[in-house]
């Protein structure tokens, strides 16, 4: 009874699809900034970096970027980030990146009161191929064409008079001599090209074969397993070299967050939490999801501090006989699924009397930093108690309705949680750099009571314009909660959108 469907990444997909730059809203010690890291499209490539601090009496801003095969010590050392002209509260700096692979750009903050040091982590990847400027590549064109006319006629020229005493005429023999150093310097300085053109082909078929980011590709299918829908995420071990698929390490507990979102009306999304069966095989008890061809998205974080997002379909059948599956699978109490419940006028009703409202202070426009805000409500009208949710106060999946963006948010931002502590544990700030489940663990635990609090924050920035689908998550009365959103983001000229933006860091 199983449905099968394939399908590999969009071409720019990484740690989420569509969507690359690394942000990061929180504390360095206990100084509030907002990290957003912009990696290049190449490799080697220069990374933008902007950094807003939060509070007075900044001295500087310094940020380090570390390959995670290098380490502090095996890097250069940091970089000074200049102050914004016109933004007190905004530093830039930019980076080489200079391998593929997962980085941490280690952001240091010094102020008058004290300094805080915070790691963000961030994939380099080649993805794109930068094309030759057509102005650019006409000047290189007519530059060469008079450079080899040069050459020929300066060969020309050496051989036909340059042994010739001072006053002595050019004899026909001479003057034949000088044609045929022409025609040699012609085929020689020719060659030379055909063998340059060669080169640059081969160089460049290396890139594109060889270190331009290949997504590892996935595909699922459904059974009937013990009277439940099982899915099954099989990674295609025929396309994967050592490099892209390593060993997961687990983020909040979980190898693997999987979103589903059915298409093409995006009215069913659910978070679930797929168990590993064999190496790269991972299964999950579906909920009572309606019938539908979904989209599905795995997020993975391996050892190396790499994270991505994998992606594929599934055709989902019509439930049968209701059953638990498998007994060594399961069912996970963080997984969860909504149907529909799209919010009016920025106003989600999430069961009990509670509702959930986005609360935007200006319009939404790409390439610029913006905080969503959320305040959850009881049917009293006042703030509603909130509960951890996977060690988080809420969670988040934007989907642009083409499917080419989608990206899994945190208070925290878009990065891998799960990343950073990888590095943080290699970095020494959890007191040893072996990384091992323990180890990740102790340094997610779920917040307290005292952060707790409301509203609800995720930093992002969208990546371009158009109609995108937000769902927010929160936990209250022990039950997760869906409210969906409907955004509509419109084109924005500045670089950067984290001048427009200042908010406090989430909790």
């Amino acid at each position: 009874m199983a449905v099968m469907f394939l399908a590999g990444f969009p071409s720019d997909s990484q740690a989420h699809i569509g969507s690359p730059n690394a942000i990061f809203e929180g504390l360095a010690g206990n100084i509030p900034v907002r990290v957003i890291v912009r990696p290049p499209g190449v490799v080697p490539g220069l990374a933008d970096i902007d950094v807003r601090v939060l509070t007075n009496g900044v001295r500087k801003v310094t940020v380090l970027p570390v390959h995670w095969r290098a380490g502090v010590d095996g890097s250069p050392p940091p970089d000074e980030c200049k102050p914004v002209v016109g933004d007190p509260e905004l530093y830039h700096a930019q980076l080489w990146l200079m391998a593929r692979g997962a980085y941490s750009v280690n952001v240091n903050v010094e102020t008058e009161r004290g300094s805080g040091k915070v790691i963000v982590p961030v994939n380099s990847l080649a993805t794109v191929r930068l094309p030759m400027p057509k102005v650019l590549g006409t000047i290189l064109g007519v530059l060469g064409v008079f450079l080899f006319l040069m050459a020929v006629t300066a060969v020309g020229a050496a051989v036909r008079e340059s042994v010739l005493e001072p006053g002595a005429e050019v004899t026909r023999r001479r003057v034949w001599l000088g044609r045929l150093g022409v025609v040699t310097a012609m085929l020689t300085i020719g060659l030379g090209i055909w063998g340059g053109r060669v080169w640059w082909n081969a160089v460049d078929s290396d890139y594109r074969n060889n270190l331009m980011y290949r997504p590892v590709i996935a595909r699922a299918e459904t059974r009937l397993d013990v009277g439940a829908r099982v899915l099954s995420l099989f990674v295609d071990s025929t396309n994967i070299s050592s490099t892209s698929w390593s060993p997961l390490v687990p983020d909040h507990g979980k190898l693997m967050h999987m979103f589903l979102v059915r298409e093409p009306t995006m009215d069913v999304f659910a978070h679930l939490h797929p168990v590993r069966r064999e190496s790269r095989k991972f299964d999950v008890v579906l909920p009572p999801l309606p019938a539908g061809n979904y989209r599905a998205y795995a997020d993975v974080t391996h050892e190396s501090g790499f994270s991505q997002t994998l992606t594929t379909t599934v055709e989902i059948p019509t439930a049968g006989a209701s059953g638990d599956g498998p007994a060594d699978l399961p069912r996970d109490p963080d997984d969860s699924w909504s149907s529909g419940n799209v919010a009016s006028n920025n106003v989600a009703a999430l069961g009990e009397g509670l509702t959930l409202k986005l609360m935007l202070d200006e319009p939404l426009r790409a390439g610029r930093g913006v905080t969503l805000r959320f305040q959850v409500r009881d049917a009293n009208g006042a703030a509603a108690k909130l509960e951890p949710y996977i060690s988080m106060l809420a969670h988040a999946a934007i989907r642009r309705d083409d499917g080419t963006v989608f990206t899994h948010l945190h208070p925290a931002g878009s990065i891998s949680l799960a990343s950073q502590q990888v590095f943080q544990i290699r970095s020494g700030q959890a007191g040893t750099r072996r990384v091992t489940p323990e180890s990740l663990e102790q340094l997610c635990a779920a917040p307290g009571p005292d952060v707790l609090l409301q509203p609800v924050a995720f930093p992002y920035e969208f990546p371009k314009p158009g109609r995108y689908r937000m769902w927010v998550q929160v936990k209250s009365g022990g039950t997760v909660r869906t409210g969906a959103f409907d955004l509509e983001v419109a084109a924005n000229g500045s670089r950067s959108g984290m001048a427009a933006t200042k908010a406090a860091p989430a909790n």
